[in-house]
């Protein structure tokens, strides 16, 4: 079938045109107003068109994240405090912190690795974020989180990367990614 809009030929069953989007003849649905708008395919030749999404700020500076994928982690990634490796859940979002018997239930309790609140670590001190890349941002913590020595603003998501060595009050972290 042909395009009336930019003349490509398309499959005779398509609705929409592969070239430009348009819609194709009377085959092609007319969306209901507030319904869901078809994406159309994208042009070999033309740059992928993707639906903007909201980001969080990162750090200043700082490149945003890749648009693929953020919804589910795709790298996973462990920690180390000194010799022992610390199980992470796999999920968009880790809070790391210490677990109390208030409540206070973070993702990663790191009590059994060090992680007091005589080591400076809060009850839900930092996030480790899927971004479609790891970043790592403090949650306004009482003593801070510190990334290649510099405290981290927080609410500010900052890119962590492979083997790099991060701090939580007192306590000494790597992170790896898978």
């Amino acid at each position: 079938m042909k395009c009336p809009t930019c003349g490509m030929e398309n499959e005779p069953t398509a609705a929409f045109c592969d070239q430009c989007g348009a819609a194709l003849g009377a085959a092609a649905p007319t969306p209901r107003a507030g319904a869901p708008q078809p994406i159309p395919a994208q042009s070999p030749i033309a740059p992928p068109v993707a639906p903007p999404q909201p980001r969080a700020p990162s750090a200043p500076g700082a490149p945003p994240p890749p648009p693929e994928s953020v919804a589910t982690p795709v790298v996973p990634f462990h920690l180390m405090v000194g010799n022992q490796s610390v199980a992470i859940p796999l999920k968009k979002e880790v809070v790391l912190g210490r677990a109390d018997v208030g409540g206070a239930n973070p993702d990663v309790d790191l009590t059994p690795y060090g992680g007091t609140s005589e080591a400076g670590v809060s009850r839900g001190h930092a996030k480790i974020i899927w971004q479609g890349r790891w970043v790592i941002e403090d949650m306004n913590s009482t003593n801070g989180t510190f990334l290649r020595g510099q405290r981290l603003f927080p609410g500010t998501q900052t890119p962590i990367n492979n083997g790099e060595v991060f701090q939580i009050g007192k306590l000494e972290i790597t992170f790896f990614a898978q």
